[in-house]
């Protein structure tokens, strides 16, 4: 229980660094991203090299030309802002059309009213994602922006997630 507070309130502290300093915020994610697609590209060229040789030689050729791809790709990405921010913008596309669906599937499926309530601020919230995807090719400080409210919001939430567990426990 104590974990998620403390989780919480620096998810939540982070979000208010990433709103603060939305700038230096992007360009670590923009280093970062790009250093992380090629670390993992580098496990995979390793894996698919050494682990599936002798079991099948295509899974490891393709654990090698899709290591390489996403090698290559990471360095691309690494200090690409342009690049970021047009992969950031596509996924958040891909995202918000996906809520938006759901959102709309579990208005009509679901009975419970919460749970339409949930369904609704899903749809609301695909729809801001669609708008925020156009944003962030004229301004990149919408990520920023993005970023630092899903952080706030996550970490209030598992603050409020543990002290109900804890009120609900103590009930007992």
């Amino acid at each position: 229980m104590e974990n998620k507070i403390l989780i919480g309130i620096i998810a939540f502290i982070l979000g208010i660094i990433v709103i603060a300093f939305p700038l230096l915020s992007v360009g670590f994610l923009v280093v970062a991203s790009g250093l992380s697609v090629c670390i993992l590209a580098i496990y995979w060229i390793i894996r698919g090299g050494i682990q599936h040789w002798n079991e099948n030689k295509a899974t490891c050729v393709l654990y090698v030309l899709v290591g390489l791809f996403a090698f290559f790709f990471g360095l691309v990405l690494t200090g690409n802002f342009p690049l970021f921010l047009f992969t950031s913008s596509f996924l958040l596309y891909i995202i918000g059309f996906l809520m938006i669906i759901f959102g709309i599937a579990g208005i009509i499926n679901n009975e419970k009213n919460m749970s339409k309530i949930s369904s609704l601020l899903f749809f609301i919230f695909g729809i801001v994602l669609l708008i925020f995807a156009n944003l962030i090719f004229e301004n990149p400080l919408y990520l920023a922006l993005i970023i630092g409210i899903a952080l706030m919001i996550e970490g209030i939430s598992l603050i409020l997630e543990s002290k109900d567990k804890k009120i609900g426990s103590e009930e007992k």
